[in-house]
């Protein structure tokens, strides 16, 4: 047995290095696949932190960092191994101040703590001087002569700590704004406002991506502190710093179990992403057993009269099969080798570039392991099957017809069309069976049954098209036949295209589906494209009727049409409630005042979910499932029924449109609502049947220390007419007031500031970038700090990426049908020596090359599409399965289609591949002797 398995690997091995072209097409086929997955592998697992080496990289040789939720305020911690700890707490309890003293006596003695924010973006805000102009970066006022922060990580790139006046800058931060030691800092607004000396450039390892500058002048609070004690950290010391109100990130405690709703949370966020992966992974699989299978089915083909020489002198039809074999054994070694070594170096290589991508040093070279060697198994494993369809063939020759050279051509079984049809239903079921049941394996099972039911098909399918040869010219005619008549060596090349193109297609709608869910989650207040200028308050009075804002409109125009030429500003009205709420000023009453209107549903409209009891995951669940059944329960996350603050209004029927998106008819009557005292809201269950809307207003009283006096509050209620606009766009409070309805609400225009829509003017991103520099500066001698706003819902790294995505699959899909149609071409030599023979043009070559590469490209990416929109189908509900039990409503991943990569696929491949036969087949028609 084990002799005739080496006689195998024997043969396998000498036939590859016989025809090394061959053999180097298969291993790139059966390793291109695999060397992405490598790479992806290798780089997840060198830029992948786990819990300890993440708080190893954040606090260095600091015991923990701790922060409050609200201080004075105990909480229950539910989980101990990131940095925002999930923790219940009772949010209505205002709390009370907390002293440094009594958060160290909590702590073990010896203990010190010094303020620190664990991501740039926890800190203060600063306007700073750059090269083209003006930018934002954060600034922390910490003491670097304490040693905390060097212990905490903190490298000096160049230069030393900052002396008085002077400060350090990160590594982006430099960059970003060009200076380097011994350079000035200007700092335009904020904290620091001045000019400062750059002393040093400093790191920190978690964070390197953050644009930040150190240095005393600045605002020294931070978001929280890290903790040095001498020794560990215990739960009791933990637990006690619960009490004052503050989570625990501790390096003693990060292997503390989850409790609670969190670690429920967690298991099932855990089995939908292990669903998930498990899912890509047999996409992944898939492809490369399509991809690799024509190289093998073609290769036999070629060998046939070898297998029957085989054959006459002894061989058995198992030990052929096992010839075969043995080369895909072969192949899927060398190409998981050569897959994993590329793969690693890869990464070794762009190590740099991916610690700047994840925004953190990594813990050093990694390569996953498990993953990898796991790979090597899917090569072996992906290797046997794409050589077992031509095992089997092989294993059937005719002796005699293949020594003679006149192997007969089977004629198509309609078994194979009706089991094609009867494994993509059960593919199809098993889908739905596996999404309803949530089994992981019916779900895998769902993708391969899909594509492998499709590849049965496609031999019928060649031949049915075969038949519509006879109204085409002469090449296509001649391809068509030929796909129709030689079913064994065209089957398996679209086969190959097949399984990369769904791929491609899956990935792709994964990723537009994605991308359309975020931008509905968006707020959408103005029309893409939109332009805005704001001009806040910003004199020391911060009383707006004493602001020249007509200086500052003056001001902010020519810097408006330097970038955009002439430009219109539209003055919008943006309502908000006046200081101390309109109420006359009692100088013997030390409470403080805060009102907010709320919009009311009328009783019978109320959704069943805020009344229901949600204590519990089950009680909650429960209630979501009930929530879905009621046409009064449709809020999404981004519907806010609470507090209308700064909401914008106005009759003008230009701006009304360019805020609700209402034209004609439409447009008049929501005007004429609007003049009429009324308002446009975007819940039309908050409208009665009489066209009235209920909007409550909520005084409430606070005394001296900021404790809200509840048995002080009052409330009041008045009904406007309504009318209801779509939502998404009528912007985060779902109203739009008309000034009548705002001098009822007893709201002002101009409270904080003025908005104007800009209008006019050419823009684009760089344009619009330039202004949104130029205006985070101050106006009118210091009254006005000015903002610019270009609306973009767009997300075009997305969208490249997608794109990058599908044009990678399209060139390795252009790559196995080339392959393909190269092998078919090549086993067609004597078809071309006979056209030659009688008389056909040498161009009719070239013709017949292109049309065949148009067939398997086009069959190929047609059945992949199929294909790919079954296997999105089931991610889809993997996907939407840990989102569905949200209220307010979670949107869930859609069937947005991304036409780009439909039309790269289905139009460009064929298009490519068929310039490409065009450009690289010989003309010249073979002539030698046919031998019979």
């Amino acid at each position: 047995m084990f002799a005739s398995q080496r006689l195998a690997f024997r043969i396998a091995r000498r036939e590859a290095w016989r025809y090394k072209g061959r053999s180097a097409l298969s291993i790139a086929l059966l390793g291109l696949p695999l060397l992405g997955a490598a790479l992806a592998a290798s780089a997840y697992d060198t830029a992948d932190l786990d819990d300890a080496e993440t708080a190893a990289q954040v606090l260095g040789e600091n015991e923990a960092y701790i922060e409050f939720a609200t201080p004075g305020v105990p909480l229950e911690q539910q989980s101990w191994n990131s940095t925002w700890p999930a923790f219940e707490m009772d949010w209505e309890d205002p709390g009370r101040a907390v002293t440094d003293q009594e958060i160290l006596a909590s702590l073990p003695v010896g203990s010190w703590i010094a303020p620190y924010s664990v991501s740039a973006g926890s800190g203060e805000s600063a306007t700073v001087a750059t090269p083209d102009g003006f930018g934002q970066i954060y600034t922390f006022g910490y003491n670097l002569g304490d040693g905390t922060y060097e212990d905490a990580g903190l490298v000096y790139r160049e230069g030393s700590a900052p002396g008085r006046g002077e400060v350090v800058l990160s590594t982006a931060a430099a960059e970003y704004l060009g200076l380097g030691v011994g350079d000035d800092l200007t700092v335009e607004e904020g904290a620091g406002t001045g000019d400062h000396e750059v002393s040093g450039i400093v790191e920190f390892p978690s964070d390197l991506n953050g644009r930040f500058a150190i240095g005393g002048m600045f605002a020294p609070q931070a978001s929280g502190w890290l903790v040095d004690t001498p020794e560990p950290l215990t739960m009791d010391d933990a637990l006690a710093l619960n009490e004052l109100g503050m989570t625990v990130w501790s390096q003693s405690l990060l292997d503390t179990p989850a409790t609670g709703d969190y670690a429920t949370m967690e298991v099932a966020m855990e089995e939908s992403e292990l669903a998930i992966y498990g899912l890509i992974v047999v996409i992944v699989v898939m492809e490369v057993v399509l991809l690799a299978g024509p190289a093998f089915a073609i290769s036999a083909r070629r060998r046939t009269r070898e297998f029957a020489l085989m054959s006459a002198n002894g061989a058995t039809p198992a030990q052929i099969r096992t010839v075969v074999l043995a080369g895909g054994v072969l192949f899927g070694v060398l190409a998981a080798v050569a897959a994993i070594a590329l793969g690693v170096a890869a990464v070794w290589a762009g190590m740099p570039l991916l610690e700047q991508f994840v925004g953190h040093r990594s813990a050093g070279l990694r390569v996953l392991p498990a993953i990898q060697a796991a790979l090597v198994g899917v090569a072996l494993a992906t290797g046997l099957l794409s050589a077992l369809a031509a095992a089997i063939s092989a294993s059937r020759v005719n002796v005699v017809e293949a020594l003679t050279g006149r192997a007969g051509r089977r004629k198509g079984s309609k078994k194979w069309l009706f089991g094609g049809l009867a494994v993509l239903a059960a593919g199809i079921a098993a889908g739905i069976a596996g999404v309803y049941l949530w089994i992981m394996p019916l779900m895998a099972g769902a993708i391969v049954l899909a594509q492998l039911g499709l590849v049965a098909c496609t031999p019928a399918l060649l031949s049915w098209a075969s038949k519509l040869g006879k109204w085409l010219p002469l090449a296509p005619r001649m391809a068509l036949r030929e796909a129709g008549r030689n079913r064994g060596s065209a089957a398996p090349a679209i086969a190959a295209v097949l399984g990369v193109v769904a791929a491609g297609m899956a990935f792709s709608m994964i990723v537009t589906a994605d991308s359309v869910r975020q931008l509905e989650t968006q707020e959408n207040l103005l029309p893409q494209d939109s332009m805005t200028l704001t001009l806040y308050d910003f004199s020391e009075e911060q009383d707006a009727s004493k602001v020249d804002w007509e200086a500052a409109e003056a001001e902010a125009e020519p810097i408006l049409e330097g970038e955009l030429g002439p430009v219109d500003l539209v003055p919008v009205d943006t309502y908000s409630t006046p200081m101390n709420c309109g109420l006359p000023v009692d100088p013997d009453d030390e409470r403080s005042t805060e009102c907010h209107w709320n919009m009311v549903r009328p009783e019978e409209n109320v959704c069943s979910y805020w009344t229901a009891d949600t204590s519990t995951q089950e009680l909650d669940r429960a209630a979501v499932e009930a929530a879905r059944e009621d046409p009064n329960c449709d809020e999404t996350p981004n519907d806010l029924w609470g507090s209308l603050d700064s909401v914008v209004g106005s009759t003008d029927p230009h701006i009304v449109a360019t805020y609700t998106g209402l034209e004609g008819e439409e447009l008049d009557r929501a005007v004429a609502v609007l003049e009429d005292g009324g308002v446009l809201v975007a819940d039309r269950l908050s409208i009665t049947d009489d066209g009235m809307v209920t909007l409550e207003k909520t005084l409430s009283y606070y005394d001296e220390t900021g404790v809200e006096l509840e048995e002080d509050q009052e409330t009041s209620e008045i009904q406007v007419p309504a009318m209801y606009v779509e939502k998404g766009e009528l912007g985060y409070n779902r109203l739009f007031l008309g000034p009548a309805a705002a001098e009822l609400m007893g709201l002002e225009s101009g409270v904080w500031g003025h908005e104007y829509l800009v209008e006019g003017g050419e823009v684009d991103q760089a344009a619009a970038e330039a202004l949104m520099q130029d205006f985070s500066q101050e106006l009118a001698d210091g009254q006005v700090f000015a903002s610019f706003n270009y609306v973009d819902y767009t997300d075009d790294f997305m969208f490249y990426f997608t794109i990058a995505v599908t044009g990678l699959c399209a060139l390795v899909a252009l790559g196995a049908t080339a392959v393909s149609t190269g092998l078919i071409i090549a086993e067609q030599r004597k078809d071309m020596a006979t056209l030659g023979a009688v008389g056909a043009a040498p161009g009719l070559r070239k013709r017949f090359a292109m049309w065949q590469t148009v067939v398997i490209a086009l069959f190929g990416a047609g059945l992949g599409t199929v294909a790919g929109v079954i296997g999105y189908a089931v991610i889809r509900e993997a996907l939407n399965r840990p989102l569905q039990w949200n209220y307010p409503f979670e949107t869930l991943y859609g069937w947005e289609l991304p036409w780009t990569s439909f039309a790269i696929m289905l139009l460009a491949v064929p298009l490519a591949a068929a310039a490409g036969a065009l450009l690289f087949t010989k003309a010249t028609l073979p002539s030698e002797r046919r031998i019979t």
